[in-house]
């Protein structure tokens, strides 16, 4: 049920980040919102089951602390590791869960889910407009639609911006039609009975003079997606790559190391970081977990947001100290892919040894 809880509070800032927007504003149906929900889970539950584990641990042992049941199962011969036995399996099981999931389906999850939201655009460019809206997203363009009939639009303006991004050119449209170049991956807008101003390029908020018309049957914009969308054959991220990817990646730049490429060394250490970060954060769930055991113990507290708040408050230093290390990423002479690991020795440490020392008391 912990696992869950975060599971939607994870999926729900993302939507909120990246999605709801779009479906207030009417770009994307419902339908659609759905879907990309859904394939939002794969890649948070690597991030919710140390979290479900850590609350789950904390609000379980705390309750039997602070009810006396672990002093009964201790004074009927119970060690404590027999007792943490079953929630040590548990973060075995979940360390192999995340394992799985973040080396395989989180990568093909985040991939899908990151085309599909970039292709809603490109599928159906009509879909960008929304009628009575300053359109501002694409750079050196302001564009205004009165409406919207099927796939044209009526009464569109549009403001073309200079680099200090005044006004260069005004042009109104009596209407319009959005249609998508795929080989320059860009929208054409195209305006009909077209009316305007042209502005001074020196001054272009010089009014003394009255400037001058620019009237046409038709006139085209190339707006492109790859400011707001990225390029569409861009090279995939470390972090949206398998398990079987990034050890063939990693392979070819020792190739190129062992070929006396200057440039091998750094590629390989930077390829096997991604690696080991995906296998140590996936380790965190062990982590947190071991070192939980012994502080429900000791805190002995049975409300449910006080172990929720402990909960919170120790992952988050987990992921400080992560990001901390991750500065280093860029200085592949400090090995970032081995001090990724320190977060896991020092909770597993701490875990353990508080682990032992409640065993004897």
């Amino acid at each position: 049920m912990a696992v869950g809880l975060f599971v939607f509070v994870l999926v729900a800032g993302n939507a909120m980040r990246e999605v709801l927007g779009l479906l207030a504003s009417g770009r994307l149906g419902w339908g659609l919102f759905a879907y990309l929900m859904a394939i939002l889970i794969p890649g948070v539950i690597p991030y919710a089951l140390p979290l479900g584990l850590l609350f789950a641990t904390l609000l379980v042992l705390g309750r039997l602390s602070a009810q006396s049941e672990i002093l009964a199962m201790k004074a009927a011969g119970l060690s404590l590791w027999r007792i943490c036995a079953p929630i040590l399996l548990l973060a075995v099981l979940g360390t192999a869960l995340a394992l799985i999931i973040g080396f395989y389906y989180a990568p093909l999850a985040d991939s899908t889910y990151k085309r599909t939201l970039a292709n809603v655009i490109r599928e159906d460019p009509i879909r960008f407009i929304q009628p009575r809206t300053f359109i501002s997203e694409f750079p050196g363009y302001v564009i205004f639609v009165d409406s919207r009939d099927g796939g044209q639009i009526n009464d569109v303006k549009v403001w073309e911006l200079n680099e200090a991004q005044m006004v260069q050119k005004y042009l109104t449209g009596e209407y319009g039609t959005f249609e998508y170049d795929t080989e320059r991956d860009s929208i054409i807008l195209t305006l009909f009975n077209v009316k305007g101003e042209l502005r001074d390029d020196d001054d272009p908020e010089d009014f003394s003079v009255h400037p001058p018309v620019a009237n046409s049957e038709k006139a085209s914009f190339k707006l492109s997606l790859e400011e707001i969308l990225g390029k569409r054959d861009s090279s995939r991220k470390l972090s949206l790559m398998t398990l079987d990817e990034l050890l063939a990646l990693r392979q070819d730049y020792a190739a190129e190391e062992q070929a006396g490429d200057a440039e091998g060394f750094t590629k390989r250490i930077e390829v096997q970081s991604a690696l080991q970060k995906k296998i140590a954060f996936s380790f965190s769930v062990f982590s947190l977990c071991v070192f939980a055991i012994p502080l429900g113990i000791k805190a002995s507290r049975s409300e449910t947001y006080a172990n929720f708040a402990i909960a919170l408050a120790l992952a988050m230093a987990y992921f400080m100290l992560t990001i901390v290390i991750s500065w280093v990423d860029k200085q592949p002479a400090l090995r970032p892919d081995l001090l990724i690991w320190i977060p896991n020795f020092i909770f597993q440490a701490l875990g353990f040894g508080l682990l032992w020392r409640a065993n004897r008391h």
